[in-house]
């Protein structure tokens, strides 16, 4: 894995929409937010377009990826947001140009499909964590705002998370890669040039505004794929509104029972690591140790040089 040069104090970022529009005034509040940690905001040329129910055209967002990489002076590349249109844009991406200018990438919801393109197809360390506009500029979020900046500015203390919200669904210890992100992402991905890669990985599964029952379906999916064949350790996100249709009860844990109570490998359910008001910034391909007991996950490095 390559991993990209931490960031400094005053270093330029690029801000990028690879997928859903942005509402520049929630846009505003997370550039905000940036500047007062100490970055200087750079907006990409199309950061304010919109093609239906996208951040302008898919050509429009490859550019500002490829600008975003090519410029020396941008040291990393926040995205914006998430919504839809990242996959779209996949088969565009010059892999070539990502390899030749490794940098730091932030994103997730629908900029899993990116991450899991950077690590997998570039082995280049990508950042499953908040967006400008998408978490910053919706939320307070002091703890992940601390946490956000010490680990891309490699400070030790940021490659430690801890969650005591978070829930014990199997106990153990475990080590492995982190890979993953939405679980509707994952699901999109098989079958694909950039199918999700689990084997002896930790994997990062979160999702919103979905019912149960398509929560059930999904891991089923998953599981029918050979995805949780191999695997060290899962670490559920908030899953947050991902309740019981009208027409149905049941509960995420028995969905989890019917999965995985055969299973041997460790299993932390609500971590704040997706759609929450608290989101960690995880470094997506580093090697980390998952311990239930402290509902820990702590990785060997911050995943910047």
């Amino acid at each position: 894995m390559k991993y990209p040069e931490r960031l400094k104090q005053g270093d330029k970022i690029g801000i990028a929409a690879p997928a859903g529009p942005v509402d520049q005034k929630i846009l505003k509040k997370g550039l905000e937010v940036l500047k007062k940690m100490g970055f200087s905001p750079v907006l990409g040329k199309h950061i304010l377009a919109q093609d239906r129910y996208m951040a302008g055209t898919d050509e429009q967002r490859t550019e500002d990826l490829h600008d975003f990489f090519r410029d020396s002076q941008i040291k990393a590349i926040f995205c914006a947001r998430g919504g839809y249109g990242t996959s779209r844009i996949l088969p565009n991406l010059d892999s070539s140009i990502i390899r030749k200018n490794p940098k730091i990438l932030v994103g997730s919801s629908d900029i899993t499909l990116l991450i899991l393109f950077l690590v997998q197809q570039c082995s280049l360390v990508a950042f499953h964590g908040p967006m400008v506009a998408g978490n910053f500029g919706n939320y307070p979020m002091p703890k992940s705002k601390l946490q956000f900046s010490e680990i891309l500015l490699g400070k030790k203390a940021g490659k430690r998370l801890t969650a005591n919200e978070a829930r014990i669904f199997k106990s153990g210890t475990t080590e492995g890669r982190v890979i993953g992100g939405c679980l509707t992402l994952l699901c999109r991905s098989l079958g694909t040039p950039w199918e999700i890669k689990t084997r002896n990985k930790i994997l990062l599964i979160e999702d919103v505004n979905e019912p149960l029952y398509k929560i059930d379906g999904m891991l089923w999916h998953l599981k029918q794929a050979g995805k949780f064949k191999g695997i060290r350790g899962i670490i559920f996100g908030e899953m947050v509104n991902c309740l019981p249709s009208k027409k149905s009860g049941g509960s995420f844990n028995e969905i989890l029972n019917d999965i995985f109570s055969g299973s041997s490998f460790p299993v932390l359910t609500n971590f704040p690591s997706g759609h929450g008001r608290e989101m960690l910034t995880m470094p997506m391909g580093v090697e980390a140790s998952l311990d239930t007991n402290d509902k820990s996950l702590e990785f060997e490095s911050c995943g910047v040089l």
